[in-house]
Parts: C-alpha cells; sequence; structure tokens
C-alpha cells in the first residue's frame, strides 16, 4: 500500500515545535498610570515612548519583574564603551533601583527597553538574574 503523506508518528518523531515563552513574574497588574511612576534621574521617558511610537500622556503599565535575558538589548552587552558605576555599587550595597521601563516586542521573544539602559547594564554588571520593570500595556 503506497502512502502520499507521512503518518501522524512519523510527523512527531521529525517536526519540532518551539515555543518562546517569556518568564515574568507580575508585581502590581496596574495600570499604573505614566504619572505615577518611580523615576530615576532621567527626566526622558516621555522621549523615549514617542521614539517608540507611544503617548505618555494615555500610557499606563503594569509592574513585573522580568529576567535579564529576556530583555533584548542585553544581547550586545557589555557594549563599545565604558559605563559608569555608581549604579552597580548601589546595587551591590543592597540598594534598589527604580524600574526600567519596557514594552513586549513584536515577535514576542522579550522585552525591548524604552527606558533604563543604565540600570539594566547594572543589574547585568552586578549579575542580578532579574530586574523590576514598568512594561507598558496601552498607549
Amino acid at each position: 500500500m503506497h502512502r502520499d503523506h507521512p503518518s501522524t508518528r512519523e510527523l512527531s518523531r521529525s517536526v519540532a515545535i518551539i515555543v518562546a515563552v517569556v518568564a515574568h513574574v507580575v508585581l502590581d497588574d496596574g495600570p499604573i498610570q505614566h504619572a505615577d511612576l518611580e523615576r530615576y534621574d532621567d527626566p526622558d521617558i516621555e522621549t523615549g515612548l514617542e521614539e517608540s511610537g507611544y503617548d505618555a500622556e494615555s500610557a499606563t503599565y503594569r509592574l513585573i519583574e522580568v529576567d535579564l535575558a529576556d530583555l533584548e538589548d542585553t544581547r550586545w552587552f557589555p557594549g563599545p564603551r565604558p559605563w559608569r558605576t555608581e549604579m552597580v555599587e548601589a546595587l551591590r550595597r543592597g540598594e534598589r533601583l527604580p524600574p526600567v521601563v519596557v514594552v513586549k516586542t513584536a515577535r514576542a521573544r522579550g522585552f525591548g527597553l524604552i527606558d533604563g539602559l543604565n540600570r539594566t547594564y547594572a543589574h547585568w554588571v552586578a549579575e542580578l538574574p532579574t530586574i523590576r520593570a514598568y512594561e507598558l500595556i496601552a498607549g
């Protein structure tokens, strides 16, 4: 008997499906208004939002803890420039830095940074596996 199509058993042995899962823990489901964000010394989150196509006036967030490996911007660390060490030293003293601002990428493989590259780098250097982040949920 001749078959034109492989059986289900044959397909299950020869086909692998990879599903990307971005792990994170929700700390505050929100919505958190843009004006209520805990900020660092960077007054320019609004520019990052605008450059990413979002409006700060209508932006809302939730607070999550995300694996550093799920932030697409960490893939090129340590990067081409020297970094300041104040934030790394603060983390090593046990201090907490304000959350970074992220958005889920269109490819759903992780998160892209809107604000907080230096804080993210400090967590990476301090070998901390996770970082708190405001995830943009509407904007």
